[in-house]
């Protein structure tokens, strides 16, 4: 999620980071702040000598053993974190760029400081995140001219999902499975933050959650299950519209905008799915919250973009979803009413009571329908 709030550390960081790069060929003229990213210190800097292609704007991460965008949070995060993203980014960039309608790949890495946790990265000029262009560019009044965009967007996010899925579990990239044996904490994180905050969100609110607290306990142990199958694999970790950058420009008829996949700290091993559920729940909340249909355009592209998925891994999607919803959409800052709120919360509820007892006809008839179509 954005960051929300200044860390009173901001400027001491900010200082140090430029004092660094002095001695380096990144040394900087400038140093601003950047909105995005939660647990990382993020700016744009201006260059003193130009990159080899001519920019003078790059991209600086800075990474903390404490959440930069949660001042008030005691949580203590690991900076191994920082050389998984760098592995990551390193080693995405021999990945095969798949055929679609949008281009789309990641930002490279120019810089990296194991001992300081700095990174400089590719600055991408005129980008912002899918979930701002979203707001900023899309609104509830229904237009039906947008949809082939749409369309295109979201099978350009499944196909490269699809593809990193497949390329990350080759054999080849088994130095990269190794690397993120260091984000072994983050996947409990993760397990703690979505399934054991799902079972306690009963208690929490308990007169729209509470006929599903079995239901929940059962998600609950079916996902730390997972854990030790031993069937764990490579996915990007925080694959959502807040990671997802566009150009900031109305869409155009006759062109597609270029899609960038950032943020890989939180690459890890599990499963596959939960890349897609979180996708596809906050590209729903701009539905849901916002009456934004482009939102379940997008998701349609984007499922059959990824293609060639069998019910049960549809059912898991839709777990992560209805999960997200829950725990993420209804702390998600001034996004709707308290009733909006209650409303997604319950449609979350729905959604995981019904694919948890793979209810495929319910999910048919509704929003979702994209999960079984072209499977009988």
């Amino acid at each position: 999620m954005a960051a929300s709030k200044s860390h009173p550390k901001s400027q001491q960081v900010a200082e140090q980071v430029q004092e660094e790069l002095n001695g380096t060929p990144y040394k900087l003229t400038s140093l601003e702040p950047l909105s995005g990213g939660l647990a990382n210190f993020l700016f744009r800097g201006r260059l003193t000598n130009p990159l080899p292609d001519s920019s003078h704007d790059v991209a600086i991460k800075h990474g903390e053993s404490f959440i930069a965008g949660m001042p008030e949070s005691d949580w203590v995060i690991p900076t191994t974190r920082c050389q998984v993203e760098e592995e990551c980014l390193k080693a995405v960039q021999s990945m095969p760029m798949p055929e679609a309608p949008c281009v789309t790949r990641t930002p490279k890495i120019y810089y990296y400081n194991s001992d300081t946790n700095t990174q400089v990265q590719e600055y991408l000029p005129d980008a912002i995140s899918l979930k701002d262009y979203a707001l900023k560019h899309f609104s509830a009044a229904r237009d039906v001219s947008r949809k082939p965009a749409c369309l295109d967007i979201g099978k350009s996010l499944g196909i490269w999902l699809r593809s990193f899925h497949h390329w990350a579990n080759q054999s080849e990239q088994s130095g990269l499975r190794g690397a993120l044996k260091l984000n072994a904490n983050l996947q409990e994180l993760r397990h703690m933050t979505n399934y054991q905050t799902l079972v306690s969100d009963v208690d929490t609110c308990p007169e729209i959650l509470s006929d599903a607290k079995e239901v929940f306990e059962k998600v609950e142990k079916m996902a730390a299950e997972e854990h030790g199958s031993g069937k764990l694999e490579v996915i990007h970790g925080d694959f959502w519209t807040g990671n997802t950058l566009l150009a900031d420009r109305p869409l155009e008829d006759d062109k597609r905008p270029n899609i960038f996949i950032v943020d890989w700290e939180m690459c890890q091993l599990n499963v596959h799915p939960l890349d897609l559920g979180q996708m596809m729940a906050e590209l729903y909340e701009l539905f849901l919250f916002k009456g934004i249909e482009e939102g379940k355009w997008i998701i349609e592209g984007f499922v059959s973009g990824y293609g060639n998925i069998d019910d049960k891994f549809a059912y898991r999607i839709a777990i992560q979803l209805g999960t997200h919803l829950i725990v993420w959409g209804s702390r998600a800052q001034g996004w709707g009413t308290e009733e909006q709120v209650a409303e997604v919360m319950a449609k979350g509820k729905e959604i995981i009571v019904k694919a948890w007892h793979e209810d495929r006809t319910w999910f048919e008839a509704g929003d979702l329908a994209c999960l079984f179509s072209g499977r009988s």
